[in-house]
């Protein structure tokens, strides 16, 4: 997650139950659980760095969600 954002990169997260942790880096802006859906959020538009001032932006419930539907997020 680091080296994507120091590469000015969005970063995905393709969490599974070992690196579901990463979920709350501070680097990782997107988590979904399979890869297919990656293609559909790249293809309707994807800006990275999701607000975290306002507190809103829990992604450790975001990657718990993703991990229990088993569907992508946006």
């Amino acid at each position: 997650m680091t080296a994507g954002f120091r590469a000015g990169a969005a970063t995905v997260l393709l969490v599974n139950e070992v690196n579901a942790h990463l979920a709350t880096h501070e680097h990782t802006d997107l988590c979904i659980s399979r890869l297919d859906e990656l293609s559909g959020i790249l293809e309707n538009g994807f800006v990275g760095r999701l607000s975290r001032e306002d507190g809103t932006n829990d992604t450790r419930v975001r990657a718990e969600g993703v991990l229990a539907s088993g569907k992508g997020e946006i």
